[in-house]
């Protein structure tokens, strides 16, 4: 029988700011980004023979649900999304669902229990949020591994405060970037080069990490960031065919995990 090796899972995982003030074009912009990006993984999935594409889908107002209930879902399987805006802005029931996801299946997560591709999360926002509770229950999602192997990224939306631009730069940390959109008809192209290309990157180097607290897991994040940084200084001229990557950027991946197909440490929980 031909020995076959399981297809790994990649979660993209996106925190939505679904309050009162991201109606109209906010909102708007995020749900025609969240379609396309669903039909350009499907054809990225559709070509790759070692990865499968998850969306995950955390919203926020008052309360913070999973889209349509979901946990996770397949790209293929996934509803096209129409989010809509009211309500508070409690970004700390949000942290805490992600914390929730963020563990070995066994533990009731959707991470794998052995290997694993380190999750592409991102948070978009465009106010600082209504309660303080969110440091705390940041202090407790940052105690996760599979968080602290994740590529971040934050977008602050149509405002310029330092409140919370700060809010979104710990929640990135050393992973990822802030970045700031105060045209929200760029809001679009800036989901779309953070999630797309970061996928590319991760997928076609079949991106399986040893050991999340190593400088091995720290070059790969560098080496993802590098890509969606070149594609961000051009985003007047995005197109989603340009979702390609270098072939040097696939060689520094590979060269930090020549056998991909790994276990990942038993750190995670």
């Amino acid at each position: 029988m031909e020995d076959r090796i399981a297809k790994q899972r990649l979660n993209i995982i996106l925190l939505v700011d679904c309050s009162k003030s991201m109606s109209g074009t906010k909102i708007e912009s995020i749900n025609h980004a969240l379609s396309e990006i669903k039909d350009h993984l499907i054809d990225m999935q559709s070509e790759n023979a070692n990865v499968d594409f998850y969306l995950i889908i955390i919203t926020f107002a008052t309360r913070a649900e999973f889209y349509n209930g979901d946990v996770m879902k397949n790209v293929n399987d996934f509803a096209i999304p129409n989010l809509e805006a009211g309500g508070w802005s409690n970004l700390h029931f949000a942290y805490s669902k992600l914390n929730q996801i963020l563990k070995k299946e066994s533990n009731g997560g959707i991470m794998p229990d052995f290997g694993g591709i380190a999750p592409i999360i991102l948070l978009m926002s465009d106010g600082h949020p209504t309660s303080y509770e969110y440091k705390r229950q940041f202090k407790i999602l940052n105690k996760s591994p599979w968080f602290n192997a994740a590529i971040r990224y934050g977008i602050a939306i149509g405002i310029n405060d330092d409140k919370t631009k700060d809010v979104l730069r710990e929640f990135v940390g050393d992973n990822g970037e802030q970045i700031d959109c105060l045209d929200t008809d760029k809001l679009k192209n800036i989901i779309e080069i953070i999630v797309l290309t970061a996928s590319k990157v991760k997928s076609d180097s079949f991106d399986v990490i040893t050991d999340v607290t190593s400088n091995e897991a720290n070059l790969s994040l560098q080496t993802v960031r590098q890509e969606i940084d070149d594609a961000l200084d051009d985003i007047d001229e995005w197109e989603c065919k340009r979702c390609t990557v270098t072939q040097k950027a696939i060689s520094d991946i590979r060269t930090l995990n020549p056998e991909p197909h790994v276990r990942i440490s038993a750190c995670m929980s």
